[in-house]
């Protein structure tokens, strides 16, 4: 058999990918006056909560290890890490990174969401394909293995297009030493992302829960106008089983919203109030511990010219 009956996955990958825009986006009017919008306005909420909490877990958990990066690597050169250190730290708050990790958002958004229905049609293609060669192998699993590699490894390749300290690594092979090249650019990924939920993302996530806490009251508006509208569709007579089976979900829909948001509209307003001292002490915390990695580096031999 021959693999490149599978060269789709790839094409199918970059295209998806091709199709990321880098474009400001512009501004945009609140949509609390939506029907849908005003029914997954809870879950919104809870949302951008629970990913502040989680960045914020995980760029301590980063820069927790700093201190282990130094004896990881094979007589590094100090002087040379070092660079690659600091050019990871600045690349987690440049701009071209953050859109980049935007895009990647959408990209593992899109595929996990629709993850099952493209499976079911790549493994299905390959193995129409050896079908039709007359080849009772398996090439369906390998083939849906190779889409989520594929997805996975285009989406690293691009968040290393955009980094410095990648191109060090890849400009300074020698220096660095061959044994240490893959471990120092999954600490230059780490920093760098550490770097970028620190300085950016919990700042994003700040001022979207504040945006969406400001829809509140509109958002009430709307599932109080829903509940409304749909309950003179159940009193209606006239009214045909199936507008009322509609009607029904409407009801049940703005009462699975509205129960309990007050609560959830309060925990957000708080949230807002934390996440300033919250955001502001993982930075203090997090340049502590890059300045001591860097210390660290500092004080290692330089071994190359």
């Amino acid at each position: 058999m021959r693999t490149r009956e599978l060269t789709p996955v790839a094409l199918l990958v970059a295209a998806l990918l091709s199709g990321c825009t880098t474009t400001p986006a512009p501004a945009f009017a609140s949509a609390a006056n939506e029907s849908g919008y005003a029914e997954r306005y809870p879950t919104a909420l809870l949302g951008v909560r629970t990913e502040f909490a989680a960045d914020e877990s995980r760029a301590r958990e980063i820069f927790g290890g700093f201190p282990n990066y130094p004896a990881a690597l094979s007589a590094p050169d100090g002087e040379q890490v070092l660079a690659v250190v600091t050019r990871a730290d600045a690349a987690g708050k440049s701009g071209a990174y953050a859109e980049q990790m935007e895009e990647q958002s959408h990209v593992t958004r899109f595929f996990s969401e629709e993850k099952d229905g493209l499976n079911q049609k790549v493994g299905g293609a390959a193995q129409y394909v050896a079908k039709q060669k007359e080849c009772t192998v398996d090439v369906a699993s390998p083939a849906i293995g190779a889409l989520d590699h594929g997805v996975d490894k285009a989406v690293e390749d691009r968040l290393h297009d955009h980094s410095e300290a990648s191109r060090y690594i890849d400009d300074h092979q020698d220096a660095l030493g061959k044994p240490n090249l893959e471990k120092l650019q999954k600490q230059a990924d780490d920093i760098t992302l550490a770097s970028y939920l620190v300085h950016v993302r919990v700042k994003q996530l700040k001022l979207e829960l504040t945006r969406l806490v400001g829809e509140a009251s509109d958002v009430k508006k709307t599932l109080a106008r829903n509940d409304a509208e749909a309950q003179s569709v159940l009193s209606n007579a006239s009214a045909s089983k199936n507008a009322k089976a509609t009607a029904q979900l409407r009801v049940d829909a703005a009462k699975k919203a509205s129960t309990g948001l007050d609560i959830e509209v309060e925990q957000a307003k708080r949230a807002t109030e934390e996440m300033d001292a919250r955001t502001l002490q993982l930075d203090k915390d997090y340049t502590a511990a890059l300045e001591s990695l860097e210390k660290a580096l500092k004080a290692l031999p330089k071994k190359n010219p």
